[in-house]
């Protein structure tokens, strides 16, 4: 009688054992596909178009700004860009002044109404704007485009 509960230790030890290296090897099989395998995402992308290099830099977390439309009811814009970027001094240049750029676009968008943005012109307006407020903090280099990656009218 004393086999029984023996072949049943050694049954449950072997399926322990078992299921010990099973996940041994998953988890280890995760860890080289996400260092390994899984390609590195670079935060800013740099790009040529003809002749020109030019560098993408992402303004990073959205913006919300209180417009200023009149009564009742608060309208908000949600926004988000990526820059591009002449050279790679002036993407250094903004990493550095990233908070005076989310100002500069708090300072622009919150004078504007929800009508004036929704309006056909209402992007280009704006784009214009925050395009000529940031060079001009810019000691040297340019910002070339803006490309609105969220533009949300609430």
């Amino acid at each position: 009688m004393p086999e029984k509960p023996r072949k049943i230790n050694q049954i449950v030890i072997t399926v322990t054992v078992c299921l010990l290296i099973f996940f041994a090897a998953v988890f280890s099989a995760t860890l080289i596909f996400i260092y390994k395998i899984m390609p590195e995402k670079e935060k800013y992308t740099k790009y040529t178009a003809g002749n020109e290099v030019k560098f993408l830099m992402p303004l990073g977390d959205d913006v919300l700004v209180n417009l200023a439309d009149s009564g009742m009811k608060q309208r908000f814009l949600k926004i988000n860009f990526t820059l591009v970027l002449d050279s790679e001094k002036t993407q250094q240049e903004l990493v550095k002044r990233k908070s005076q750029v989310r100002d500069i676009v708090i300072q622009t968008c919150r004078v504007k109404t929800s009508e004036e943005l929704r309006e056909k012109e209402g992007n280009n307006i704006i784009r214009n704007e925050l395009l000529t407020a940031i060079n001009e903090i810019l000691p040297a280099g340019k910002v070339i485009d803006l490309f609105f990656t969220e533009f949300i009218v609430t």
